[in-house]
């Protein structure tokens, strides 16, 4: 999945939704976005005070809205292509 096709899929989503990325069997916050020439990776590095800091869709959409389109977005622990998204409970999570 790329930028285009994610921001087209959640145009009309809350955009107060939490992001996560699915790591062995579990969801975790993405909190930490890297790019690399045309990706974007999504990951969990850091860590907040409180140990539960995420990002949402809105800061997600204010913090990539200049990279090029066609940026692939990938999981920062695998390296594996995004392929898709759903919606759990108030998150966005991605697989």
């Amino acid at each position: 999945m790329n930028l285009d096709e994610f921001y087209r899929a959640s145009v009309t989503l809350d955009s107060k939704l939490t992001l996560l990325i699915s790591k062995d069997e579990h969801f975790i916050p993405i909190n930490q976005l890297t790019r690399d020439d045309h990706v974007l990776f999504l990951g969990s590095a850091s860590k907040s005070q409180s140990g539960t800091a995420t990002i949402t869709l809105d800061q997600f959409m204010t913090r990539t809205r200049l990279l090029p389109a066609q940026t692939n977005l990938r999981t920062s622990n695998n390296h594996q292509l995004v392929f898709g998204f759903r919606i759990v409970n108030k998150s966005i999570v991605f697989y």
